[in-house]
């Protein structure tokens, strides 16, 4: 069921998968590959200096363009003109859309969108300056005709008649009105005889009329050809004051270029790559020969100073083994950890005790040391096994009256003690000590007799005498006597080290030298600690729990 469950998982993944690619290939890839040309490919590998070159050659180019076109309207007619203002701006408001919509996260640093960029930037102003130049070509047009045409109003009026002639005209009218107003005032006998006779009123009046025809011709013929010969000064001057049709200057497509392309983003990542790959090695190499010398001539740790009670006062059985038979003798008890009794004597005592020590509550939680099986009975056997761990192997730790030795409680597997009398655990602190420190252990626990520890370790424990120093890694030193000297040591060989192999500092327990009295010191040691210990995300976790207990001594 498991196997069937397992491929139906596998398949069903694989085919979600290939699902996502067809939906990717169909669809996402088509938008992707239009703007992944080998030319893009190949201007992206541009640096900033080759693209402010292009730049500039591509601008000197579009100015010559410009030139060109600006020279064309000088000489175009009016139709073409506007034909061509109209087409101008069209292009103008396309490209101006296309220029709005904005840039890409990666737009401003890949060499191929910056000159896609800067082109359309350099056509807009190149547009904006023939816009321009057709506006002022167009009005010129306009204000030419407009020229044109007061000077050919004016064209009629070729003579204007001056203020003394209009003057002189106007004097003749007002005589001619009044002969015709004083012969109006002759007798009447005397006047009707002559307008009868003589006919000299109709005479008097058709002169009069002809007078003042005269003089009001000649002042609007004056009047109008003022306002003609006004008309063609403001039509020169307004053709004057226009500005004549000139070459604009495009601007600087390189002002404001930011100075990070792709190729230099890559070119940081490059350096950046290398420094992280090349720092653990300088840190490496600064750790060996710099801080671990310094960390070598600091006093080591000792947590007891007194001598020890005898030479025999720590016992342990010679090799550890899978299993372990324990016999109990008069007055004494066997706490066990669950998981760890094997076989027991029928008829034993069996009780349940709860905490190792009730005096610290919190190492015996932390440490597994709870819920534990007590048992009881003169001549009783039990057999000890780490019954989940298929690679942990037992070893036995006898402590007389008066020795004491420094164990990490996870070690334990069970305790033999005297009835009433429990294993005093008594904590050592060292807060101020570099190699508290370095290894990160502040608190050691100190466990003192007469008791026998049962200690397990991954695929097997090992008891030697400490002596002048036995040197060793972290990780395997479970215990040592507390009347030793422990402190870390740099490792003998920098190769390895430099290269990652071994770890910078390793455990070192010598003998304190307190005197010749004084029992040799011993040291536990598991063979391999990491037998049995569980990888992936799970164990990971579990280690670094691990590594925050034993800063505890735990």
């Amino acid at each position: 069921m498991k196997a069937a469950l397992g491929w139906i998982g596998r398949t069903g993944l694989l085919y979600l998968l290939l699902c996502a690619a067809i939906v990717f290939y169909l669809f996402a890839w088509p938008a992707l590959s239009a703007g992944l040309s080998n030319a893009d490919f190949r201007q992206d590998a541009l640096s900033i200096g080759a693209v402010r070159s292009q730049l500039i050659e591509e601008r000197a180019a579009a100015q010559a363009a410009l030139e060109a076109r600006t020279a064309s309207i000088r000489s175009a007619g009016a139709e073409a003109i506007a034909n061509r203002l109209n087409e101008a701006r069209a292009e103008r408001g396309a490209l101006a859309a296309q220029l709005g919509q904005g840039e890409g996260w990666f737009d401003r640093i890949r060499p191929s969108r910056i000159l896609e960029r800067k082109r359309s930037e350099l056509q807009l102003a190149a547009l904006d300056a023939e816009i321009a130049a057709l506006v002022t070509a167009r009005e010129s047009r306009a204000r030419e005709a407009a020229l044109v045409r007061a000077q050919s109003r004016m064209a009629t009026y070729a003579r204007i008649p001056t203020e003394r002639a209009i003057a002189t005209s106007n004097a003749l009218c007002v005589q001619a009105t009044t002969a015709v107003t004083q012969f109006d005032r002759q007798e009447p006998i005397e006047r009707n005889l002559r307008l009868i006779f003589l006919r000299e009123r109709e005479s008097l009046v058709d002169r009069r009329d002809q007078r003042c025809a005269e003089a009001s011709e000649r002042t609007r013929q004056r009047r109008n050809g003022l306002a003609a010969a006004r008309g063609v000064a403001e039509a020169r001057q307004r053709l004057a004051a226009l500005e004549q049709v000139s070459v604009a200057t495009l601007p600087d497509p390189t002002a404001g270029l930011s100075d990070t392309t792709v190729r230099d983003v890559m070119a940081r990542a490059a350096l950046a790559l290398l420094g992280v790959l090349l720092l653990p090695f300088v840190i490496r190499t600064l750790f060996y020969f710099v801080l671990a010398p310094i960390a070598e001539r600091r006093p080591p740790i000792r947590l007891m100073t007194d001598g020890e009670p005898g030479p025999d006062s720590i016992k342990a059985s010679e090799r550890s083994a899978p299993s372990l038979q324990i016999a109990l003798d008069e007055g004494e008890e066997l706490l066990v950890r669950q998981g760890y009794l094997q076989s027991s004597q029928s008829g034993a005592d069996m009780r349940t005790r709860w905490l190792l020590s009730w005096r610290n509550p919190l190492t015996s939680l932390a440490s597994g040391m709870t819920f534990l099986t007590s048992a009881r009975g003169r001549g009783a056997v039990f057999g000890i096994s780490a019954r989940a761990d298929p690679f942990a192997e037992i070893a036995r730790i006898d402590l007389a009256s008066g020795a004491a030795l420094v164990l990490q409680p996870r070690a334990l597997a069970a305790i033999v003690q005297p009835i009433g009398k429990p294993v005093p655990i008594r904590s050592r602190w060292r807060l101020f000590s570099l190699h508290a420190w370095l290894t990160l252990q502040f608190r050691y626990l100190v466990f003192h007799g007469p008791a026998a520890l049962i200690v397990q370790g991954g695929r097997g424990v090992r008891i030697e005498q400490a002596r002048s120093g036995r040197v060793f890694g972290q990780d395997q030193l479970l215990g040592f006597s507390a009347r030793t000297a422990y402190a870390i040591r740099r490792n003998e060989t920098f190769l390895p080290y430099f290269f990652g192999r071994e770890p910078l500092f390793r455990d070192r327990v010598a003998d304190a030298g307190t005197g010749t009295a004084s029992a040799p010191g011993v040291l536990v040691i598991e063979e391999a600690p990491m037998a049995g210990k569980r990888g992936g995300v799970r164990g990971g976790l579990e280690n670094a729990f691990d590594a925050g207990l034993k800063a505890f001594g735990i």
